[in-house]
């Protein structure tokens, strides 16, 4: 188990993608605790009693939303404690890790000399990307968008089907 975690060794393009499916796996926990955060958050905002849940009137809660979509946010970020925010972190963290180290993995299998420069490389651009896209959004809202995201494309299908001269990888 160690061994998938080490930034050390080697992985061909198919482990690399199934490396990659599988951090969508790791990320479960923290699909569910978002859930359960967004369930609370509503429940306690929606003012729904768990002993009669019939008694919630969907209309009046859409209503009372629309009326003050303020105040819900702010319900909202009241819910949101320090518990959520450590729960939050402690779910992503072997998600991340995970990733990096299978990005790693692979850098290193398709460019042995200058790993470490591309590798730094790669991860400022994905971060780059992902904050663009995030900021000014991709397609019709921005081309410059659209190009990170196809460029981030890209580098993942070369990741995955480009050929490494190593023959046996240990990773």
């Amino acid at each position: 188990m160690k061994k998938f975690f080490k930034f050390s060794d080697t992985i061909n393009g198919t482990t690399y993608f199934l490396r990659c499916l599988f951090s969508a796996v790791l990320a479960i926990p923290f699909t569910i605790i978002i859930i359960s955060f967004i369930g609370i958050s509503v429940v306690e905002y929606a003012e729904i009693d768990l002993n009669n849940p019939e008694s919630f009137d969907q209309k009046v809660f859409e209503e009372k939303i629309q009326s003050n979509p303020e105040e819900f946010i702010e319900a909202i970020k009241e819910t949101f404690t320090p518990f959520w925010v450590i729960s939050i972190i402690i779910s992503l963290i072997p998600v991340f890790w995970f990733s990096i180290a299978s990005y790693y993995k692979r850098v290193t299998a398709l460019f042995q000399e200058s790993k470490d420069k591309i590798f730094t490389g790669l991860i400022a651009f994905e971060i780059l990307a992902d904050y663009y896209v995030y900021e000014y959004g991709w397609g019709s809202e921005s081309v410059i968008g659209s190009i990170f995201l196809g460029g981030t494309l890209l580098i993942f299908l070369y990741m995955v089907f480009q050929n490494s001269v190593i023959e046996e990888h240990e990773g």
